[in-house]
């Protein structure tokens, strides 16, 4: 199994950013063997997004991320958050297996989506076939 793990480039509300997810993700692995392993096999990738913003417009990623979610054939792609899952592509239809997450935290967009506001919303699309 391999995880890519994208974070913001720079910084929006309390999201947190690429760099600060290395450091965090370095100072795990000096505790943590399994994390460690993954990342010096290449099993475990920290890469930006793109975005510095709650929202995630997957029309301007990265790069460097849309290279590497193609090089090693993604076939899973999970989107947390009200403004990545539900703002921006609650609809957006991807190759390959999607799951959005997402607590509601408006009362307008709850009341929209039928549901009541802390909702957890837990999408899951198979792939097209």
């Amino acid at each position: 199994m391999q995880v890519i793990l994208a974070s913001n480039s720079g910084p929006a509300l309390n999201d947190v950013t690429c760099c600060e997810l290395t450091i965090v993700t370095e100072r795990i692995a000096a505790m943590d063997s399994v994390i460690r392993t993954a990342l010096e096999k290449d099993k475990l990738l920290l890469v930006q997004s793109g975005s510095s913003s709650p929202c995630l417009d997957l029309s301007r990623l990265d790069k460097g991320l849309a290279t590497v979610v193609w090089e090693r054939k993604t076939d899973l792609v999970i989107i947390e958050g009200m403004g990545r899952a539900i703002h921006t592509n609650y609809y957006a239809a991807l190759r390959c297996e999607s799951l959005k997450l997402a607590v509601i935290k408006n009362a307008w967009l709850a009341e929209r989506l039928g549901g009541n506001i802390f909702s957890v919303v837990f999408k899951y699309e198979m792939a097209p076939k």
